[in-house]
């Protein structure tokens, strides 16, 4: 018995590795199929550890290609983790993603940008009214076995935001710092980058989708008056020219 637990296991192992090694690319993605619904891909190409997928879709966003390396290395501290990289002309994406055995998901050292509509199509918020682009910066971010956010660090920028409630209006450029101390939620800070709109505060998001955000905003120009009816809509400004703001809700999942 010691013997065969000597050299047969590590043999059965070599052997179980080989066929992991070995098995097609397509195992991957229909792994994503059961888990992702309306996931789907047209061409599949490679191995299960080294593969890349063209004409992704999901949630109604199209990728033009999906490529992933596995992280052998990640397995001694419990995790299956993939290198992920998205070459798209609306989607420019990099980063690791990976599952424990709780099917806690982790994705770290997020970087690249997408279009802020894409972003609200996967976050189910297609009828945001706001435009603009999505930057990540080195983002880490934590799932919960529901599926829900329960910790995230790093830097997001949004660009050229626009609100398009009638006629498109310019807000400008804001940054997220985000730096979730536990696996409870998420928490960050907002600022603008000389913006049209001075926009400073804080905000929470909870893994059962709950939100909130407390902050202030003026407007940095005192002649743009399309801003400023805007503005006025949420009441009137105090005797320093700021609007408190204060919002809190519950996403759609």
């Amino acid at each position: 018995m010691t013997y065969l637990l000597r050299y047969g296991l590590p043999g059965l192992l070599a052997f179980l590795l080989f066929l992991l090694l070995q098995a097609p690319a397509s195992l991957v993605t229909e792994q994503l199929a059961k888990r992702l619904p309306g996931f789907r891909v047209q061409t599949v190409e490679g191995t299960a550890t080294d593969g890349s997928a063209e004409s992704v879709a999901w949630r109604s966003v199209r990728l033009d290609r999906l490529q992933w390396t596995w992280r052998p290395l990640a397995l001694f501290t419990g995790w299956l983790e993939f290198h992920l990289q998205v070459d798209d002309p609306e989607i420019q994406f990099s980063g690791n993603a990976a599952v424990d055995a709780s099917r806690h998901i982790r994705l770290q050292k997020l970087v690249g940008r997408l279009l802020l509509s894409k972003f609200a199509v996967l976050a189910r918020q297609p009828q945001l009214p706001l435009q603009g682009v999505m930057e990540f910066d080195r983002l880490d971010f934590h799932l919960n076995p529901a599926g829900q956010p329960s910790s995230a660090s790093g830097m997001i920028r949004v660009l050229d935001l626009k609100l398009t409630l009638g006629q498109p209006l310019m807000l400008g450029d804001f940054t997220a710092q985000v730096n979730s101390t536990d696996l409870k939620g998420i928490q960050g800070v907002v600022k603008d980058n000389h913006a049209p709109l001075m926009l400073e505060g804080n905000f929470s998001l909870q893994p059962d989708g709950r939100y909130r955000f407390n902050g202030q905003a003026a407007i940095r120009d005192t002649e743009n008056r399309a801003l400023r009816r805007a503005m006025n809509l949420l009441g009137p400004p105090d005797g320093d020219g700021r609007w408190t703001l204060s919002f809190s809700g519950v996403l759609s999942r």
